[in-house]
């Protein structure tokens, strides 16, 4: 028996939120690696900007988290209730 996959509406939801997680998380990555010095050691302006942005990118990388795998189970979700 094949599996035949029809693109619906879950799946392309699910198909989005995982390339809005992906896309985020490369996002934050990349600052984080353009941030850093010759030691390793990410280099801030001052102490409170360092905290502001440390924050807020630890919650785009939970949300992107989540939304990856939101994605996921969207999909699986259509996969397992199309048989």
């Amino acid at each position: 028996m094949a599996l035949i996959f029809s693109i619906t509406s879950v799946i392309s939801y699910g198909l989005i939120l995982l390339l809005i997680g992906a896309g985020v998380r490369i996002f934050v990555s990349r600052r984080r690696f353009k941030r850093r010095g010759y030691g390793g050691a990410q280099l801030f302006t001052s102490y409170w900007s360092a905290v502001m942005i440390s924050t807020i990118e630890g919650v785009l990388m939970i949300i992107s988290a989540l939304s990856i795998v939101g994605g996921i189970l969207l999909i699986l979700v259509e996969i397992f209730n199309q048989h």
